[in-house]
């Protein structure tokens, strides 16, 4: 059965006004850059909140996004490594990653996909996950999808939050953050610092892999006067990762990775014509670098690597009337890197790219939004390309029923490493691909109880893919990527909640050669997540997490099959005061043997307690 065939009966099982309302967020950013209903985007968003992720005691952004449906986390040995996501069966540097509203994704690494091993959950308020191609608004790599990941925003009065955790394998994390407001200003500043003893990144080890991490956050708004603000953000991580050379010394080989994650924001927003036009002017630095040593002479693990990425913006959205809005914008983005291995002169290459772009926003009807847009992108490497989309949204009864249907273009430009010498191509073209989806959601038993159903489907064109008869990147690259994603919450009572997704990805490969039609490695056919959360008459609060994936091939060829697996969490939290609050979970409650990465190892049973406190 195709995954048509099994969306329509998937949809026809509902009354024909069960849908549902998939993200918990009423507002969204990612669809058009700005603040906007989600009712009127027919884009599938979904958000995770700062209560979730509490919820859910989640260590990493990683962890909480295995909830989403449509998203493959694959991760290579203990917290801290590198670890790739997939939404809907696309690469992993075919997903736009924003922290605070700026890009984060590497200009240095070969194709720019972020590694979300580092990225930890303190100190971290809002995930917003696009899933679907919107270029128009985001520009290159969001093939696969957007997600903007916010720090603690500032309140409305002085509040402050502090954790603290210990567990399995000497673990220790700790947070805290102060927020406010005072007259004109708006603040939230706070620090994180993570270390684990870790275990062995490959299987059979007997050297444990560490992982050490230092992360801090600001956000400041300065409000000038009513229609005037100064915008200032800014996110720095840094971190140290031990692990093991898959391809050297083995599983008890000793190279260490330094990583350092910096991203830095200064704008200005101001309205104008009565507040009808609303206005953004903006500067963004991305600044990265990865420095790698290993005992071992002459290997790839000693590296010294650089990546920065120097953004301005002007983004525009104006009100022609209550049934018709504009949103606009022209970008500028400088792109360098540096890379060096064992010492050896640093091969150096930049781009530039400038663009400028146009959506459209109709309601010409309650309950109707029709969206429409164009962006032209002009590389100083690879000339120009121009992308298209279009969604459409309706609800005839507040936002209880939507019917969602999005077709949207997205690219990806060849990066520094696959596109300039020593060791790119520069006849490379950009990635392209085509998505559209078909949405249904409904929210009834007035509003216990969420339903949808999402069809989608993507066909990707001269993916750069390395060619071992050039010795270089190419564009042979065709993917077609075709699935369902299904899911309902549920409140049955006042202290229980129940949430559930499903997805089916056929992700193929569509290439000519050997492996046309095979699954694309790491891709489970299957995925599923399912979570409990009870919250008892005494005060304690009770949850457990399922996560189901289904079997998935470890190379394109398929000839190497892991097997599917099932994780169960069962967790606990008990309010001491009003203000602080002690928690733990056991993570792999079973003990369950798996493998996400051939002969990269995993957790086994493992417990963590912490405390939590806001005042």
């Amino acid at each position: 059965m195709t995954c048509l065939k099994i969306a329509a009966a998937a949809v026809a099982l509902l009354p024909a006004s069960l849908l549902a309302q998939e993200a918990d967020g009423d507002i969204v950013v990612t669809a058009s850059g700005f603040e906007q209903p989600r009712s009127e985007t027919g884009q599938a968003i979904a958000v995770i909140d700062e209560d979730r992720l509490d919820q859910l005691q989640a260590l990493s952004i990683a962890d909480a996004l295995r909830t989403i449906p449509g998203t493959t986390v694959v991760t290579r040995g203990p917290v801290g490594s590198q670890s790739a996501l997939f939404l809907r069966g696309g690469n992993g540097s075919q997903t736009l990653v924003l922290v605070d509203g700026v890009r984060i994704n590497d200009p240095s690494s070969p194709n720019a996909a972020f590694d979300f091993g580092a990225l930890l959950t303190g100190n971290i308020g809002r995930v917003e996950v696009l899933r679907g191609p919107n270029s128009i608004i985001w520009g290159s790599q969001a093939i696969g999808g957007v997600i903007n990941i916010q720090s603690v925003a500032p309140t409305g009065t002085l509040a402050a939050r502090v954790s603290t955790e210990y567990g399995y394998a000497d673990s220790m994390q700790a947070s805290a953050n102060l927020s406010g407001t005072s007259g004109m200003f708006e603040g939230s500043v706070g620090g994180a610092f993570y270390r684990t003893d870790g275990i062995s990144a490959l299987a059979g080890g007997t050297e444990k892999d560490g992982f050490e991490n230092y992360a801090a956050n600001g956000r400041l708004k300065v409000n000038l006067a009513d229609n005037f603000a100064l915008d200032f953000r800014g996110y720095y991580n840094r971190g140290t990762i031990q692990y093991d050379a898959a391809f050297g010394g083995g599983p008890n080989s000793l190279p260490i990775s330094k990583n350092r994650q910096f991203v830095g924001y200064v704008g200005a927003n101001f309205d104008l014509a009565d507040g009808r036009l609303r206005n953004r002017v903006s500067y963004a630095r991305t600044d990265i670098s990865r420095i790698g040593s290993d005992p071992v002479v002459f290997s790839f693990n000693n590296f010294d690597v650089e990546g920065t990425i120097d953004r301005f913006e002007y983004h525009g959205a104006f009100d022609l009337a209550d049934a018709a809005t504009i949103v606009f914008g022209v970008e500028h983005e400088l792109t360098f890197a540096s890379t060096s291995f064992e010492g050896a002169p640093a091969d150096i290459a930049r781009n530039k790219v400038s663009s400028g772009f146009g959506q459209i926003i109709l309601r010409p009807a309650k309950g109707l939004t029709l969206t429409g847009g164009i962006r032209h992108d002009d590389y100083s490497d690879y000339g120009g390309q121009t992308t298209l989309g279009g969604n459409i949204a309706y609800t005839p009864n507040g936002g209880d029923t939507m019917l969602r249907a999005t077709y949207a273009e997205g690219f990806r430009a060849p990066t520094l490493s696959e596109g300039q010498p020593p060791f790119g191509n520069p006849d490379l073209k950009p990635e392209t691909a085509r998505n559209f989806d078909l949405g249904v959601e409904h929210r009834f038993l007035d509003g216990r109880a969420q339903v949808f159903a999402t069809y989608f489907n993507r066909r990707s064109n001269n993916q750069i893919t390395f060619s071992f008869v050039t010795f270089q990147s190419e564009n042979i690259g065709r993917v077609k990527s075709e699935g369902v994603e299904l899911g309902f919450a549920l409140q049955p009572t006042e202290r229980l909640n129940i949430q559930a997704s499903y997805t089916i990805t056929d992700a193929i490969n569509r290439s000519s050669g050997a492996n046309f039609g095979n699954r694309l490695e790491l891709r489970p056919q299957h995925s599923g997540s399912l979570t409990l959360d009870w919250q008892t008459p005494w005060k304690l609060k009770l949850g457990t997490t399922l996560l189901l994936t289904g079997d998935s091939f470890d190379n394109a060829a398929n000839t190497v099959r892991l097997d599917g697996y099932a994780l169960a969490s069962l967790r606990a939290a008990y309010p001491v005061t009003r203000a602080v609050e002690i928690y733990g979970r056991i993570e792999n409650m079973f003990d369950s043997g798996y493998t996400v990465v051939n002969r990269y190892n995993t957790y086994g049973r493992n417990a963590h307690v912490g405390m939590r406190a806001r005042f």
